[in-house]
């Protein structure tokens, strides 16, 4: 071999390997690139798709008055801010009286990203609520009335046991907008009149023959039971309750005060459930009792709302109930109990924060994306 051929040949050699180096560098290098840019892709869909969904959460439950005073057919637009890296734009629908279709785009501030979501949802209106209630009374069997007992007040809008015009007038105008007339209907729906706490055309109170269920529109049961105030009794079991003043000090047993609206609790409007029968023996309560099987009230107990009970109901003694009852069975009123029709007391008890939440339609997800 001549000197120096050694070295020539290495020369190359490592040429080469410099090359396939550099060539292998420039690989790994735009392979990254390549995975950074798919992780950037991947992030900015994900914040993307966090602030459609993000957007259309917080319109749901920051805005849920404000949808509620919708009318059927209006829309409402929000934007804002999902985190640094994401904005987003929401508009909701209001298609039913209580069906809300929500859409939102999300996109990253830093990319063209846009990812767009919508959901269907559901939330109570008290007035459409109670305009879905038939009468003041409702029963599945008969209704009997006697000694001198009586269902009183042609007129819903009259103001219920020691209430102030201040405590029902904001609330009937929204009944007034889905009730139009000013008169009992002889379809037996309750229509205020036509100027809060006028006098309305005056008919005879309509009970009917409706069987009642336990459910509140899209609320079940178990529903109420979730968002209950106050739960007590056993399924099958027998509860009998003297509500007292109905303001004692322990929170979780606070049934209200309808007779002292100005006191502690009187705006205190709790949902009750009673699972089993009820036995009320006096005292007052306000709000929306659901009872599992039959309900009596005897004493001078009082209580303003809704009571719906799967079985019988029984009124007796110097009992009033202001607002509406429904029974899965018979009502039965005697001695001097009186069932006051107002819409006032069903429209406050409907107006508990927890049963306007919105809730998912049955379909129950993310329509995105749309």
């Amino acid at each position: 071999m001549r000197p120096g051929a050694e070295g020539g040949f290495a020369i190359p050699v490592m040429l080469m390997v410099l090359l396939a180096a550099t060539a292998l560098g420039h690989l790994i290098h735009y392979l990254a690139w390549q995975e950074l840019a798919v992780a950037g892709a991947e992030r900015d869909l994900l914040s993307a798709r966090l602030a459609a969904e993000g957007g259309v959460t917080t319109l749901a439950f920051s805005k849920g008055a404000v949808l509620a005073a919708l009318s059927v057919g209006d829309s409402l637009m929000l934007d804002g801010d999902h985190d640094h890296r994401a904005r987003y734009h929401v508009t909701a629908h209001r298609l039913a009286s209580e069906v809300y279709l929500l859409l939102g785009e999300g996109w990253a501030v830093r990319g063209a990203t846009r990812v767009r979501a919508g959901r269907l949802t559901w939330a109570l209106d008290p007035g459409a609520r109670l305009s879905a209630l038939p009468a003041a009374v409702s029963f599945a069997t008969d209704i009997l009335v006697t000694d001198s007992a009586a269902i009183v007040n042609d007129r819903v809008t009259t103001l219920p046991l020691a209430w102030r015009p201040a405590d029902c007038a904001p609330l009937l105008p929204v009944a007034e907008s889905i009730f139009p007339g000013g008169w009992v209907a002889a379809s037996a729906r309750w229509v205020p009149a036509a100027a809060a706490l006028e006098p309305a055309r005056r008919r005879r109170l309509p009970v009917v023959r409706n069987p009642p269920s336990l459910h509140l529109g899209a609320l079940s049961l178990d529903d109420l039971v979730e968002l209950a105030d106050v739960t007590t009794g056993v399924t099958g079991g027998h509860t009998r309750v003297d509500m007292e003043s109905g303001c004692p000090a322990a929170a979780t047993g606070r049934w209200g005060t309808p007779m002292s609206p100005a006191g502690r609790c009187g705006t205190h409007f709790p949902v009750i459930v009673v699972r089993g029968s009820l036995e009320v023996i006096g005292g007052q309560g306000q709000g929306v009792l659901v009872v599992g099987g039959d309900a009596s009230f005897s004493g001078a107990a009082t209580f303003a709302g809704l009571v719906l009970a799967a079985g019988a109901v029984r009124l007796s003694d110097d009992v009033r109930i202001a607002g509406w009852i429904r029974s899965g069975d018979q009502v039965h009123l005697q001695d001097r109990a009186r069932v006051e029709a107002s819409a006032c007391a069903g429209l406050r008890a409907l107006s508990h924060g927890g049963l306007q939440a919105m809730r998912a339609m049955p379909a129950g997800s993310w329509l995105g994306p749309v």
